[in-house]
């Protein structure tokens, strides 16, 4: 996958400095201040930040001045630490978590709003259905669901308040098999937002369940975000990847990431002034 999110990182520019150049400006002047990481032994957001050439601020021994902070699986669940981010997203931070964070962090430092459903997945690859008007929503193709690798062991999301938590994608697979349908969800706490996604950020694999998820990555770059031949073409060059090593299914899933990620670190500059200044 790491091809994938290498010429996924450059494609997610060029397709921002089309349709939305102000987004992609203020990503830029986000600075690594701004930024916050803290490690996990299972996913690696860093990985996503370091194809899109964006500098963070990793485990940071302070959380004064950071724009959103985001807590890699599994999470740490040491009681200074919850209050520490608790008290960041009171003030108007945001923290994104992903994965076992929900049982680690987000139960603990946001009571009664989501909860770990005691469902663990495999290790295994599935559809996923965005809501209309999410972030998830913006790089899809008609008729080709976007596909999410779950780690082995994966937490299924339970919804405990649902006039406070929004469901951001859901799966129908994930409700047949572990009775647990949603994939991502959002809120507000304070005068901050929490965002917490099922699996990680850095995706491992995909997979091609249909025959236009097994068509080469450039399919998608046409239809599901708008780029021209040329700007395939340069984005290839630029990446040094051969168009015949990424399909369409892996370069679906490593845009799907990449756009949520940059995403989010623009919603967050957006909405606030610098928390805890």
């Amino acid at each position: 996958m790491d091809n994938a999110y290498k010429v996924g990182a450059l494609a997610v520019r060029e397709r921002w400095s089309m349709v939305k150049p102000d987004a992609l400006a203020a990503l830029d002047a986000t600075t690594s201040e701004e930024i916050a990481i803290f490690a996990g032994s299972f996913d690696s957001v860093q990985n996503v930040f370091t194809h899109l050439e964006k500098d963070y601020s990793f485990a940071p021994s302070s959380l004064e001045g950071v724009r959103i902070c985001f807590e890699n699986c599994p999470g740490d669940d040491d009681a200074k630490h919850l209050e520490e981010l608790r008290s960041f997203v009171e003030a108007g931070g945001w923290l994104v978590t992903s994965d076992w964070a929900l049982k680690n962090v987000v139960e603990k430092a946001f009571p009664n709003t989501v909860r770990w459903n005691k469902a663990s997945t495999g290790d295994e690859v599935i559809g996923v259905e965005p809501m209309l008007a999410t972030l998830w929503d913006e790089v899809t193709v008609p008729g080709v669901e976007p596909q999410w690798w779950l780690e082995g062991a994966s937490y299924g999301i339970e919804v405990l308040d649902p006039e406070r938590v929004e469901v951001v994608a859901a799966s129908h697979e994930m409700l047949v098999k572990y009775n647990a349908p949603v994939v991502a969800v959002r809120f507000d706490w304070g005068q901050g937002h929490v965002f917490h996604i099922v699996s990680h950020f850095w995706l491992k694999r995909s997979r091609a369940p249909g025959v236009r998820h097994r068509g080469p990555a450039s399919d998608f770059m046409f239809q599901g975000m708008g780029l021209s031949e040329e700007q395939v073409a340069s984005v290839f060059d630029r990446a040094r990847v051969k168009p015949g090593e990424v399909n369409f299914a892996s370069i679906q899933s490593a845009v799907t990431s990449i756009e949520l990620v940059a995403g989010l670190c623009v919603q967050s500059a957006r909405s606030q002034t610098s928390p805890r200044a």
